[in-house]
């Protein structure tokens, strides 16, 4: 499984496609590596649900020459700012991805 997580981010760094969801992903990726496009799509699954699990933890997930995925953390608080209503505001984690300068750069 792992080996497939790494056949995934290489080609996630590597490949040049447009939005699109899982399936478009993997299909793309498929074809590229000549690989069942059910195997890529399990591994691409596979892939968040770590991602997600190790953000649970607190922990950061890099992805080297990509950028780095982290969780935002936001104290629940009195009021809704949009609305002007004074009644608590739960706390929340908020996914976050900062791109890496070599991410960056490889763009231009």
């Amino acid at each position: 499984m792992k080996k497939y997580l790494l056949i995934v981010v290489l080609c996630l760094v590597s490949l040049q496609v447009s939005a699109q969801s899982d399936r478009g992903l993997a299909k793309a990726i498929a074809k590229d590596l000549n690989m069942e496009q059910e195997n890529v799509f399990q591994v691409i699954k596979a892939f968040k649900k770590e991602v997600i699990a190790a953000l649970r933890d607190d922990d950061v997930v890099r992805l080297q020459g990509l950028g780095q995925f982290y969780t935002e953390h936001q104290p629940a608080r009195p009021g809704n700012p949009r609305t002007g209503e004074m009644k608590e505001m739960p706390a929340k984690n908020y996914l976050r991805f900062k791109a890496s300068r070599v991410g960056n750069q490889s763009l231009n």
